[in-house]
């Protein structure tokens, strides 16, 4: 199972509504792909809340029905779009339900699930008072100890602190098996050094790999290998699994290596924007590596398997933008094809 914790919105722009939330979004495009889901945020009882929950209901989001009643409104932020199709977003967080979720509630609503094999976190949850005081300290008390994927999602004007921030995010990078920055991201985290400098900070401070999304330039994967795997030996093909393409040939010669691989972009032929594209694409990650079971490996992928998942995430991301809004491409049939 995976999870999300953090907020779900409502998004205004051009005079129409339209849910969102980060960590939301992200359950929303990795349970259209194929992945079992449950998000972890408070929702409100209110007409907008109702909203939010029979979005979940209807795109197969599970969630903990005791966070889903409460008496706070929901969260609404104001987007404006550029002529690129790229928003920038103004919150009003203050007494509203995504920013009220306790530390008893979430480790409750965690229990209640049980086995998470992956929790991600990230955007305006962690920064969000008091609900972003409760995350990271019942992610660290999990026994099950379930691999973590962060995705900053920097929003500059809800960060009143920059440098408390910079060492928050980079503090929690470290304890996670997987990161995905865009490179405005790295801009803020790590300012006024060259770009591929700052990508090499930030991996060196990551307790896994990393993923630097570039916009229509593509996006690169670093592979922070796993030292002590020599190469994964009793997974030599997975012949019990045929249809898992990310295991074919995965003898053992590179799993255990540091390596970078860079994916370009998947082209649009009608660009509408891009809001939800880097939550696609965090959704398709997820969702790749659920159904190929690398969900507690990602230090073991070859290079051949993260073009594949990079390939993937590209595309579901593509596919977002030829709509208004967060709406991701939804799995076809059994393997990889979008629609």
């Amino acid at each position: 199972m995976i999870g999300t914790i953090g907020e779900s919105l409502i998004d205004i722009f051009d005079g129409k509504e339209r849910i969102g939330g980060c960590p939301f979004n992200v359950a929303l495009a990795a349970s259209r792909m194929g992945a079992p889901v449950t998000f972890f945020g408070k929702v409100s009882s209110d007409d907008h809340g109702m909203s939010i929950l029979e979005r979940m209901i209807d795109n197969g989001v599970l969630f903990d029905p005791q966070l889903c009643n409460a008496p706070e409104p929901t969260l609404c932020s104001k987007a404006v779009i550029d002529d690129e199709g790229k928003a920038t977003y103004v919150f009003d967080y203050k007494g509203t339900a995504a920013c009220n979720l306790t530390e008893e509630e979430l480790s409750k609503a965690l229990d209640v699930e049980g086995d998470i094999d992956m929790l991600f976190i990230g955007s305006i949850s962690l920064v969000m008072e008091p609900g972003c005081n409760a995350i990271m300290p019942v992610v660290r008390k999990r026994e099950d100890h379930p691999a973590v994927f962060m995705d900053p999602n920097v929003r500059p004007s809800m960060v009143a602190d920059p440098e408390a921030y910079r060492k928050m995010i980079l503090d929690i990078a470290g304890e996670c098996a997987l990161v995905r920055v865009s490179e405005e991201d790295l801009d803020f985290l790590i300012p006024s050094v060259p770009r591929e400098e700052a990508e090499s900070r930030l991996l060196q401070l990551c307790g896994g790999s990393l993923i630097v999304t570039r916009g229509a330039e593509g996006s690169t994967w670093y592979q922070k290998g796993n030292k002590g795997n020599k190469g994964d030996k009793g997974n030599e093909g997975n012949e019990g699994n045929k249809g898992n393409e990310g295991d074919k040939g995965n003898k053992g010669k590179k799993s255990a290596e540091d390596f970078r691989v860079d994916m370009p972009c998947c082209k649009v032929d009608r660009l509408v924007d891009t809001i939800g594209c880097g939550d696609t694409f965090d959704g398709a990650v997820i969702a790749w590596l659920e159904r190929y079971g690398m969900i507690g490996k990602i230090d073991g992928l070859t290079e051949e398997q993260v073009e594949k998942m990079l390939a993937y995430a590209s595309k579901a991301s593509a596919l977002n933008c030829l709509h208004e809004g967060c709406e991701p491409p939804r799995r076809v049939g059994i393997g990889d094809d979008l629609e």
